[in-house]
């Protein structure tokens, strides 16, 4: 019997007025799961919170269908009682499985994210990747994905990565690895007025390569912990051009190339309730980077980054959300404008500024905002629809963004009046959830600098 789950059953219990002998606990006689017609048990199980023979309380199923459609593997699911009255009962859980093979064709934008290439890029389709990709989420259904691509277009590329979560009997250790190779003949070579500048060689030669190849160990002991370590090589290098003519401190040191080892440690311990759309509880998680392990001697960086996620629910409906991040280079050493990354990338954007890049050394945001659900229910589609998509669940979110952010960075100031100050951006914004693994947003934003726009962005679960 878990301890833990005893101990989260009491504390909710206790939160709504009820104890663990309360009327609706009972003993799990069997889990029984239908509707898995990939992913193992064994999967499933790992994502609970009780087992067998475990006291637990009907308050708890809400938590663990959130836990499962937050893997990307389920499009629904729902945990049952089998008898409603007794005190020993069979667990139902009823799952619908995703479409795990998504054969296809890439046709994707090379931005950072579809503002930049709508606004600065004016739509321009020479500024896309096109291609084939072969992507398997649930390869052999231990939540193992398998994924393929090849593009051509603006970045010419080749990417083959696999994971497998499950070495162990405990389902505790698993192991990925992946290797990618690609070439540019538009680069990004320096930041002026927080605009990424690119160039592109008028007898069209290849500006830049990149090759990476590595290995990763994981490790989850518990539902809420996750620890990757990962091992990586990476070749860079850049024509004699963007050094001669656009910038000298592409890699620092005048070098056309860089090669080196990194070894990365990723922590996070996760209790949100639904992490495609969190809708209560907080995430903690850091990271701790070596780049250059002393081999080569061509790049040589130590970073460290911390963090965490909040999130309460005030009313039924309204939920309050925060997420603050920090960063820095540890060993305070000069960062090369290839590897000077701050914000603008990935989440780490402040709402107001998607068009803007802000290099930093070191960076710190706080990302806020008030979310209210407008709208939830699930809706029949077409019967000639693949099973996964024959029901439509649809949530609606209105969202008020207030974010800031600060950035340092000591070498490359020049020209980019971002850096080095506070910046403040903020905003209605609607939200839509599909499936429980999509996601697309709209948000109209304002910054300090007097600005404002629509922006969009999207997102899968997996």
């Amino acid at each position: 019997m878990r301890l833990k789950s005893k101990c989260i059953g009491l504390i909710i219990g206790l939160f709504f007025g009820l104890s663990a002998s309360a009327q609706n606990s009972f003993l799990v006689q069997d889990i029984i799961i239908t509707g898995n017609k990939r992913t193992q048990e064994r999967v499933i199980l790992k994502e609970l919170d009780f087992l067998k023979n475990d006291t637990i309380s009907e308050i708890q199923f809400e938590a663990n269908e959130n836990r499962l459609l937050s893997t990307g593997l389920f499009n629904a699911a729902k945990i049952t009682k089998a008898d409603s009255l007794a005190k020993t009962s069979d667990v139902l859980i009823t799952l619908t499985e995703n479409w795990y093979i998504f054969p296809g064709i890439v046709f994707a934008m090379a931005e950072r994210n579809f503002n930049v290439w709508w606004t600065e890029q004016n739509r321009d389709f020479s500024r896309v990747n096109y291609g084939l990709k072969l992507s398997h989420n649930n390869l052999t259904g231990r939540r193992d994905p398998l994924w393929l691509k090849a593009h051509l277009g603006f970045t010419r590329n080749i990417e083959l990565e696999y994971s497998y979560p499950y070495l162990d009997k405990k389902d505790r250790w698993g192991i990925g690895g992946g290797i990618f190779y690609s070439t540019n003949k538009t680069i990004p070579y320096i930041t002026i007025a927080n605009k990424t500048q690119w160039h592109r060689a008028v007898d069209e030669r290849n500006l830049l390569k990149r090759f990476r190849t590595g290995v990763r160990l994981t490790y989850r002991p518990k539902i809420e912990w996750y620890n990757a370590l990962r091992l990586e090589f990476h070749r860079n290098a850049v024509n004699q051009l963007v050094l001669d003519s656009l910038n000298a401190n592409y890699f620092l040191d005048d070098r056309t190339s860089i090669r080196f080892f990194y070894a990365e440690y990723d922590a996070q311990y996760d209790r949100r309730v639904y992490n495609i759309y969190p809708q209560g509880g907080y995430l903690l998680f850091g990271n701790l980077k070596k780049e250059g392990l002393g081999i080569f001697k061509e790049y040589d960086n130590l970073s460290l980054s911390l963090g965490a996620e909040k999130y309460t629910k005030l009313t039924q409906k309204l939920i309050l959300a925060t997420r603050i991040k920090g960063k820095t280079i540890l060993n305070r050493r000069a960062v090369s404008f290839a590897n000077n990354t701050g914000l603008g990338w990935d989440q780490d954007i402040v709402s107001g500024f998607e068009l803007y890049v802000i290099d930093g050394t070191d960076f710190a945001f706080a990302l806020n905002s008030l979310r209210f659900n407008i709208h939830e229910g699930d809706y029949p589609l077409f019967k000639w629809f693949p099973y996964q998509f024959r029901d439509l669940n649809l949530k609606l979110f209105l969202r008020l963004n207030f974010d800031t952010a600060y950035i340092n960075e000591p070498t490359y100031q020049e020209g980019n009046s971002l850096n080095n100050r506070w910046i403040f951006g903020y905003g209605p914004a609607v939200d839509v959830i599909l499936f429980n693994n999509y996601r697309l947003s709209f948000e109209y934003s304002f910054n300090d600098l007097g600005e404002s726009g629509l922006f969009i962005n999207s997102s899968f679960a997996f």
